[in-house]
C-alpha cells in the first residue's frame, strides 16, 4: 500500500550527490536561473499565498541552512537549489512572491513555482495555488523590475542567456485523473488526458493565452531560449507521456528558432533509487521520515536513509540524486549544436 502511495501521489521529481559546481569545459554557463511548477522547485512562493499547502513549519527545513521551514517541501534543499549552485548561480533560488526580495537577486535566479500546482488549471481550484499557466505572469513583473535594476538591454541579455527550468503534471495526474477527479470522466483513457497535457506544455513553452481576461504575448517572445522541461516520474503510464513530450520538444524547437529545448529526465533516477535503494544508501523506500509532517509528528533519526521526506515528497538525499542526474545527462545539451 504504501508503495503504491509513492507511485500514485509523488507530486515532484528529485535529485542526488553533492551540488559541486559543473565542469566549466563541459557546461554552459548561464547568468540566471528562471525556475517555474511544482512543489519540487517552489521555494517558499506559497507562504505568500492564501493556501493550505505551506510547508513554512516544522520539521519541515530542519536540515536546510539555519534550520529554518522556508516553505520547501523537503528536510533540507529541492532540485532548483542544487541545480543552482552546481552552475555557479546561487546557493539558493528565492521565492519571487517575496515582496522584500533584495535587488541584488535579479540578477542570480528567481523562482516562480507553486507548490500544488499543475498544467491543468483545474488541478489548483480547490487549493488556491498558482496554475502554470499564471506562473509567466509574474515573468513579465521580473522583467520589469530586471530593467529597472540593470537596464534594458542588460536585462534582454540575463532572460535570453538565463536556463528555465520547468517540472509539473505530477498533480494533474494525480489529483485530476488517478484520484477520480472531473478529468478522468472527460478522458476515459490515460493517453487522451496525457495529450491535453501536452497541448497546455506547449501553451506553456509558447505563453500563448487567450481567455476572455488576457490576450499576452509568448513566454518565447519575453526573451527565454533555454528551456529544461521535465517529464513525469513514475505515476503508471508515465513512460508513454515522457516519450510524447521528447517528440512534442523536438518538434517545438524548429518552430522557435534561437531556442535550445531540453528533456529533464526524471523517471529514470526515480525508478532506479526505488528499485535499488541500497545503492543510494536508502534503506526505507515506502515510508517518510515524518509522515504528515506536522509540528507534532515524530522525526526518523537518519532522514537521509529515507527515500521519502513525507508521505509524498522525497527527501534532500532523493533531490540530490535527481540533480545530480540533471547535471550529467540534460544539462550539457544546452552546449551541443
Amino acid at each position: 500500500m504504501a508503495s503504491s502511495l509513492f507511485y500514485l501521489l509523488l507530486l515532484v521529481q528529485v535529485c542526488s550527490i553533492t551540488a559541486k559546481r559543473l565542469d566549466a569545459t563541459k557546461s554552459p554557463r548561464f547568468p540566471a536561473i528562471l525556475i517555474f511548477g511544482d512543489s519540487l522547485l517552489d521555494t517558499g512562493n506559497n507562504n505568500f499565498i492564501p493556501t493550505i499547502l505551506k510547508a513554512n513549519h516544522k520539521p519541515y527545513g530542519q536540515d536546510f541552512p539555519g534550520k529554518i521551514p522556508t516553505g520547501r517541501f523537503s528536510n533540507g534543499k529541492l532540485v532548483s537549489d542544487l541545480l543552482a549552485s552546481a552552475l555557479g548561480i546561487k546557493d539558493t533560488v528565492p521565492p519571487f512572491l517575496d515582496p522584500n526580495l533584495p535587488q541584488e537577486e535579479l540578477q542570480t535566479g528567481v523562482c516562480f513555482a507553486s507548490a500544488g500546482s499543475g498544467y491543468d488549471d483545474m488541478t489548483t481550484v480547490m487549493s488556491g495555488v498558482i496554475p502554470v499557466s499564471k506562473q509567466p505572469e509574474y515573468l513579465k513583473q521580473y522583467i520589469e523590475k530586471l530593467k529597472g535594476a540593470t537596464g534594458e538591454a542588460k536585462a534582454s541579455d540575463i532572460i535570453n542567456g538565463s536556463l528555465v527550468v520547468v517540472t509539473s503534471g505530477s498533480n494533474d495526474v494525480t489529483i485530476n485523473y488517478f484520484s477520480g477527479g472531473a478529468r478522468r470522466l472527460q478522458f476515459p483513457l490515460i493517453g487522451g488526458y496525457h495529450d491535453f497535457l501536452l497541448q497546455r506544455v506547449q501553451a506553456f513553452v509558447k505563453w500563448y493565452l487567450l481567455t476572455n481576461i488576457v490576450n499576452v504575448q509568448e513566454l518565447y517572445n519575453q526573451g527565454c531560449r533555454n528551456m529544461l522541461i521535465a517529464g513525469l516520474p513514475p505515476l503508471g503510464q508515465s513512460q508513454s507521456y515522457n516519450q510524447k513530450l521528447v517528440a512534442m520538444l523536438s518538434q517545438l524547437q524548429e518552430s522557435l528558432p534561437g531556442s535550445k529545448l531540453v528533456y529533464a529526465d526524471f523517471y529514470t533516477p526515480l525508478f532506479d533509487m526505488m528499485n535499488n535503494p541500497q545503492e543510494y544508501g536508502f534503506t526505507v523506500t515506502n515510508t517518510g521520515c515524518c509522515g504528515l509532517c506536522t509540528p507534532s509528528t515524530p522525526v526518523c533519526p537518519n532522514p537521509s536513509q529515507y527515500l521519502l521526506w513525507d508521505s509524498i515528497h522525497p527527501g534532500e538525499a532523493a533531490y540530490r540524486v535527481v540533480s545530480k542526474y540533471l547535471q550529467d545527462h540534460a544539462i550539457p545539451k544546452f552546449s551541443q549544436s
